[in-house]
């Protein structure tokens, strides 16, 4: 599973966006919620919690999710 961090780019509501964490602190991003969007990040280290409930988008919210519960269910399917 491919390992997913926050960014930040600005402190509006909803503009904190998900990406791979593979991210090297200095090329532009791709949030999962856009890939066809660059932007710069404001940090230059990849964070697991965001700072800020609100900041959080909610798409990327819905991708993380959806990401982190198939391998949940798969492993609970393999317990039986």
């Amino acid at each position: 599973m491919t390992t997913l961090a926050w960014y930040v780019r600005t402190v509006r509501t909803g503009d904190s966006h998900l990406a791979d964490a593979d991210w090297n602190g200095s090329r532009l991003i791709r949030p999962i919620c856009a890939p066809e969007a660059e932007f710069r990040a404001m940090n230059r280290r990849p964070m697991r919690v965001c700072f800020y409930d609100e900041q959080r988008c909610p798409l990327c919210l819905r991708h993380a999710s959806a990401l982190h519960a198939a391998p949940v269910a798969a492993a609970d399917a393999l317990s039986r």
